[in-house]
């Protein structure tokens, strides 16, 4: 045998199906917003102007979850990411930002500033359920921080994604320009739809930044098993994501909203399944993560 000749047992297991075959809207081409030049454009302008380091990332993902929104509320969402992104690599400063969400003036950080400018153009068309809601998400992000910088080996010990998911998911709301009426936030329905959008959407972005937990998808190619279970997660959790938006229209319909109001919730719904389908292309696209799709 020469040494360029390669064997395969008789019986190899044949590679699991990838999240493409999984989940049949992965096979469409995924829309991108047809402004996407612009949303780029504003979004890297808006982060030098604040100190901050354009991420052009935050953009592809803005335009690929709010392909069918205005290009403002695009760029805001794309704003809101980019910052988040930095948020990443300086957690330290959530507890000043959570400062200036409850009244406070910015310091000079460049992630202060920048927020106050964000939550200055979010926050006063809200109510103060949402304003509760999103910091409280904040918040959570800060305990969940705390907590794993202080376990053994620095794992993750507190729902970190689970906090992601949330202050991202009730961020789409401002950039829409909607508030979720409470009866509908409060319900089961919902709480299922939303939790199964941030599960998706904090995996990837955990697998994107390169965090390398047991819990995450942080995965070699090599590691079989592991894939296969990967793949069976997200496509899980997909799936019971679609299952949940289908029951939003006789959710909205049992709390009486009208079909203006209804039509806005379901804008939101809308875009708690376009997130982690815009989370899924961005993972897809890093060489590490092909093999998955």
């Amino acid at each position: 045998m020469t040494r360029t000749e390669v064997h395969e047992p008789p019986h190899a297991a044949p590679p699991p199906a990838g999240l493409t075959e999984r989940l049949a809207a992965l096979a469409m081409p995924c829309p991108v917003h047809p402004s996407i030049h612009l949303v780029e454009a504003a979004t890297s302008d808006w982060a030098r102007a604040a100190g901050l380091d354009p991420d052009p990332a935050a953009s592809r993902l803005a335009g690929w979850a709010f392909a069918r929104c205005e290009t403002g509320a695009a760029t805001l969402l794309a704003r809101w990411l980019t910052w988040m992104s930095r948020l990443r690599q300086a957690p330290e400063a959530l507890t000043p930002v959570l400062a200036v969400a409850a009244g406070g003036e910015p310091g000079p950080a460049p992630l202060e500033r920048a927020f106050s400018g964000l939550w200055a153009a979010c926050a006063p068309g809200m109510g103060r359920a949402w304003r509760e809601r999103f910091t409280a998400g904040l918040a959570a992000q800060r305990e969940a921080t705390l907590a794993r910088g202080t376990s053994p080996g620095g794992e993750r010990t507190g729902a970190a994604g689970s906090a992601f998911g949330r202050y991202l998911l009730d961020l789409a709301e401002p950039c829409l320009g909607v508030e979720v009426p409470e009866p509908v936030w409060r319900s089961p329905q919902w709480r299922a739809l939303a939790e199964a959008s941030g599960d998706v959407a904090a995996w990837c972005e955990e697998a994107v930044a390169g965090h390398g937990h047991a819990d995450t998808i942080f995965l070699e190619r090599s590691n079989r098993e592991a894939e296969e279970w990967t793949i069976d997660r997200v496509a899980t959790r997909m799936e019971e994501l679609w299952t949940a938006a289908r029951a939003i229209p006789a959710l909205t319909e049992r709390h009486g909203l009208g079909f203006a109001a209804s039509r806005e919730v379901t804008r939101v719904a809308c875009a708690f399944l376009t997130i982690p389908r815009a989370y899924l292309e961005l993972l897809l696209e890093i060489p590490r993560y092909r093999h998955l799709g």
